[in-house]
């Protein structure tokens, strides 16, 4: 039983020290970061948003370009999508190039 609970505080001794090897490597990330200073102040930062969201629409996603528009086609109405459904449940077949 006292080798039990030799081997349990050994095994919590190294846990602790382990956790405190890993906070300590946090730190040093943080502190090889340079501080962030702004040249313009939140009213400033304000009052050109806000006169940019008055001249139009504002892009909100960063990842914009030609390509990143959804396809628009013909569309089908629900019993089309139905009948392609219970016809590809029968036969097996998900498109014609898969034959």
């Amino acid at each position: 039983m006292k080798s039990l609970n030799k081997t349990l505080a050994a095994v919590a001794l190294s846990l602790v020290a382990a956790g405190s090897a890993f906070a300590g490597d946090a730190a040093d990330d943080l502190s090889n970061r340079t501080p962030f200073a702004g040249s313009l102040t939140r009213a400033e930062v304000q009052a050109d948003y806000f006169a940019a969201a008055k001249n139009g629409p504002l892009v909100t996603e960063a990842f914009v370009f030609a390509g990143n528009t959804v396809p628009q086609g013909p569309s089908r109405d629900r019993a089309e999508v139905r009948a392609e459904a219970v016809q590809t449940t029968r036969t097996h077949v998900v498109h014609e190039l898969m034959m």
